[in-house]
């Protein structure tokens, strides 16, 4: 199918550039355009077959039912078996806007938009274009968000083309959606109204005309009678983790997560807020190329973080990213709808609060009685005074299980007020390295032994010399067998080049 598409002015649409697309709609042809909170995939709702359309085009389930659109109050009435008084004065005080209600259907909705349930779910878009195009059609318009299922719904045309060229017969240009998460779904029908779907339109404006009201929380089981609420929505392709606790633990645990991952191999984008956004500068100028931050706007005004909260999510999986850190925000007004959107993109999952985050260091020597247990001992203290805690333990490559640490070895340590004395010496093997954040070895020999032995785990294996920028001077030799003034020496070696790499962590985790 070839998509066709129609670039028009936002405030003024012309009806001569959309009444092809009008009369497309009206026809079962399917069309994507813009709405005040994202761009739509519209279709005839009184159609079956051009329904199927849209939940064939977006891969979408069946068993999730769409919104209807309508550009004028009367037209909700021929869908509907009754509107209440409620209903009434919410569509008086909000229409148009983000604001969808459920019916009750009557037998001219298909059962096929409404996912077979007994309601109909109704809103009136306040977009010019949205507005315009539905009023031109003649019909009432079904319309999810114009992205493939389970992506972030899109809030440009550049989004919704890039997920449903070649599906659509036509695609609306009329620049980004204002509002940037969808609609907010009331179910008016108990005596109490629930949010099925935190949106566009708050809790507390509805809460000023209805009083109280109660927000979904948990997903019902079986068909969801909102869309949005059963299946997983507005997640990139990239994994997501959600952030949690004051700003300041917030932006502690993101870059500990981003460190770990970014010591990995692995490339990290930052959804955050204004006011922590200049706390990853060092990440970025340590990590260009592998790490972005991407500022949504500020905790005390959140209409740009909805903004750009979807189109953030689209740009960075175009940055390549592997793992996005999303910040959470204040649960009042939108942040409600913001929240919900970035629980569902994260499928739930979490960084570790920053109480509880652990850096995970491990020093690699030949045979474990002398270099690493050295290292592991020196690191440890030099650490103590971090806010972050960190595991520090040491391993071998060719070590003979259960040995002491060398006498020489002890006493230098025992000299610094470090204890050696129950060290025993253990083998390097995957597990360690599966635990380990960055694994730092004596010697470039022992680098290589281990990427020959674990080639997987390349990315977080360094030589004390490359985490301390030339610090240790090269290879940290072996002093087993050369006098006590050698153990002098390469503890000295180590405590310089460890002390560069905890600067540098500790820095970056500032």
């Amino acid at each position: 199918m070839q998509t066709r598409v129609v670039k028009v002015d936002p405030y003024e649409p012309r009806d001569d550039l959309l009444i092809a697309c009008a009369q497309a709609l009206r026809a079962g042809a399917l069309v994507a355009f813009p709405t005040e909170t994202v761009y739509g995939l519209g279709a005839n709702a009184l159609m079956p077959g051009a329904i199927a359309k849209v939940f064939e085009a977006k891969g979408r389930p069946q068993d999730n039912p769409l919104i209807v659109h309508v550009s004028r109050i009367e037209s909700v009435a021929p869908l509907v078996r009754e509107i209440s008084a409620t209903a009434s004065r919410l569509m008086e005080t909000f229409w148009p806007g983000p604001l969808t209600l459920l019916f009750p259907r009557s037998d001219l909705v298909p059962s096929i938009v409404t996912a077979g349930l007994p309601t109909v779910a109704v809103r009136m878009p306040d977009h010019p274009v949205a507005h315009r195009l539905i009023d031109l059609s003649g019909v009432p318009v079904a319309a999810p968000s114009a992205n493939i299922s389970g992506s972030p719904s899109p809030t440009t045309f550049e989004a919704a083309f890039s997920d449903l060229d070649g599906k659509v017969d036509f695609i609306v240009d009329g620049g980004p959606a204002g509002i940037g998460v969808e609609s907010t779904v009331l179910d008016i029908s108990g005596p109490i109204p629930v949010v099925l779907r935190p949106g566009g339109l708050s809790v507390e404006d509805l809460s000023q005309v209805l009083g109280e009201i109660r927000v979904v929380t948990q997903i019902p089981a079986g068909a969801p009678p909102s869309p949005g609420m059963k299946y997983k929505h507005y997640a990139p392709k990239a994994a997501v983790l959600l952030a949690s606790g004051t700003p300041e633990d917030q932006r502690r645990a993101v870059v500990l997560q981003a460190l770990k991952a970014l010591i990995s191999g692995k490339k990290v984008a930052v959804l955050a807020s204004a006011e922590n956004a200049p706390g990853y500068s060092r990440l970025a100028q340590s990590y260009p190329g592998s790490f972005f931050a991407l500022e949504l706007g500020s905790r005390s005004d959140l209409a740009p973080v909805a903004a750009r909260l979807f189109s953030s999510l689209r740009y960075a999986d175009q940055l390549g990213a592997d793992l996005i850190l999303a910040e959470s925000f204040p649960e009042a007004g939108l942040g409600l709808a913001i929240q919900n959107r970035l629980h569902r993109a994260s499928g739930g999952r979490k960084t570790p609060p920053a109480k509880d985050a652990t850096l995970n260091l491990l020093m690699v020597c030949s045979g474990n009685t002398c270099r690493s247990p050295m290292a592991e001992a020196i690191m440890r203290k030099m650490w103590d005074a971090s806010a972050i805690a960190a595991r520090v333990w040491s391993r071998g490559t060719s070590a003979a299980p259960g040995l002491p640490a060398s006498p020489e070895a002890v006493t230098v340590m025992s000299s610094q007020g470090l204890d050696l004395g129950g060290h025993r010496s253990a083998l390097v093997t995957e597990a360690d390295l599966v635990e380990a954040d960055l694994v730092v070895t004596m010697t470039a020999a022992h680098k290589r032994a281990l990427l020959d032995l674990f080639p997987v785990h390349r990315a977080k294996v360094r030589t004390l010399d490359e985490v301390s920028l030339g610090a240790a001077g090269g290879d940290v030799s072996d002093p087993i067998g050369r006098g006590q003034q050698d153990y002098e020496r390469t503890a000295e070696v180590l405590a310089r080049g460890l002390s560069v790499l905890a600067r540098t962590l500790s820095g970056l985790l500032e």
